[in-house]
Order: structure tokens, then sequence, then C-alpha cells
């Protein structure tokens, strides 16, 4: 099986350790022969050639519009303007490793196999306990798109990936947190954005890096605000496309069946009530 890892990061200032961790992991599942490394940095020059380094992986610029959504956009551009084919398609962010990490504990490499049977979106699903509406579409969940895997045959029925790239579609001004009346987002979706944003506890979790108020946080919050929307966007437009969204975690006792006998993906609130079962409700 080959494997295009995309990993994309700004610069190496913030989680240094992130590309030193990806490897180990790949090493634990024996995948690291099966993979080819390219890194996308948001942080260089965008007009900057693609280089090769001498341990083999490939550097990319990045787009940084719309953060690792427009970075991966530009990568998937070079992939299908190139020769090389991969059967599945690791996407990767250098924040991979933050948060709730438990999803990583949940991965066996015969899940690869699964994915590219069925066609599948594996990665570790997040959910709101109510259905949010984004646009015209009412959405629970979505995959955490810091680290999840996709066939290469999917990927052109789930692009562009950048949905949101422009604040002023969802902000009444470029330094104001205040959501604009007709933003296609319900006002809902945008308390609980604020609420996330600003470091306050949701679903026992919190935010790794609280917004404050004013100035430059402002314009972070703008940001912070687009890249979750276009996480939960990618997933609706998965959906969308017919490719059905497979947790870590409930697949992950299913690992030794053989997979025409593993059955397609539940719906994902299914998935849920079997993982909090798995796991003692505990995440």
């Amino acid at each position: 099986m080959k494997i295009l890892c995309l990993f994309v990061r700004h610069g190496t200032e913030k989680y240094p350790e992130a590309l030193t961790v990806l490897d180990q992991w790949y090493e634990r599942h024996g995948l690291r022969g099966q993979r080819t490394l390219w890194i996308i940095d948001n942080a260089l020059d965008p007009m900057r050639r693609p280089e090769a380094s001498p341990t083999g992986e490939r550097l990319l610029p990045g787009d940084n519009r719309a953060w690792e959504f427009s970075a991966w956009d530009t990568a998937l551009a070079h992939m299908m303007a190139g020769t090389d084919r991969y059967d599945i398609i690791h996407f990767v962010t250098s924040a991979f490793n933050t948060l709730y990490t438990g999803y990583l504990n949940h991965f066996s490499r015969e899940m690869l196999d699964y994915t590219l049977a069925r066609n599948v979106c594996l990665g570790h699903i997040d959910s709101h306990r109510q259905p949010m509406q984004l646009e015209e579409f009412l959405s629970a969940s979505w995959v955490r798109t810091c680290f999840f895997f996709l066939p290469q045959s999917a990927i052109r029925r789930g692009t562009p990936w950048a949905a949101y790239s422009d604040p002023g579609r969802f902000f009444t001004s470029p330094q104001s947190r205040e959501f604009r009346v007709d933003a296609p987002l319900s006002p809902a979706y945008q308390t609980h954005i604020t609420a996330w944003l600003e470091g306050q506890e949701i679903g026992w979790h919190r935010w790794h890096s609280p917004v404050a108020v004013g100035g430059a946080e402002n314009i972070r919050f703008q940001h912070k605000t687009l890249a979750i929307l276009n996480e939960h966007r990618l997933s609706i437009t998965l959906r969308q496309a017919g490719i059905k969204l497979a947790d870590f975690c409930w697949l992950f006792p299913l690992r030794h069946t053989p997979w025409p006998a593993v059955m397609d993906p539940p719906e994902e609130h299914e998935q849920l009530v079997i993982r909090r079962r798995i796991l003692g409700f505990q995440e």
C-alpha cells in the first residue's frame, strides 16, 4: 500500500516535535517504508519552488489563506499534476498531538485496508450535542482534520477543501469578532464557537490556545473560526459525495475481522455511542 502523507505546518517554532512524533508513529505501525512525506509549510514564500530534502521528503510552500485547508488544496493540485499514484492520502497538521490524542492508540495498519476497500474517511469523529446549522446544512459531527485518511480515489469528489477563506463573509469588520446578521451559520453555532475560542470548557475539553479580546487577537479569532467552519464543512462535503466517516475507535475492535465481513460505517452518532461504551465515557 502506498501512502502519501501531507503534513502541514507553519514554520517549526510551534509544535517543534510534531514531525518527530509523527515519524515515530509510522515506525510503530510498520508503515514508514510505505509512506511518501510531503511537508507543506505555510510560513514559506508561496513563490518558492518545491524541493526534495536529502532524507527524501518533499518540501512545498503552502497557501495560508485558510490555514491547513488551503495548504492541502495546494498540495493536492501538485499531486494531481504529477504521475505518481497512491492508495491512501494521510492528512496531518503539526497540532495533531494536542488536545485529546487517545485516538492515536486506536489504530492498526489493517484499518487502512478497510478505508481503501470501503472508500471511507478514517479519523476521529467529533460531535456537538445537537446539530448546528452551517449554510443550508444541519450537521452534528465531523472528522477532526489534524489526522485523518482518505483513499486517493475519493479526493477529487472532496475538493475544494478551503470552503471559506474570506472573514468578511462572517464578520462585520476586519478586526471584529461580531458576526454579521447574514453570516451563513446559526446564532447557536456562533455562540458555541465564541465560547470555545475564549477558553470555556465544552465537552470536558478546553481549547489549548484561548483567544483574548482586541486587536490582533480578534483577527486570530476570525481565522480560527474559519478553520472550525472549514473542518465541519469538509465532512459535510464528504457525506454529500457519498463518503462515510469511520471513527478510529469504532473500527479498532474489528481490526482482525476479514474486511468483507465488516459492515459499512453506521451513522456517526451510532459510532460515538459505541466509542463511549468502549472508552467508559472517558475521552
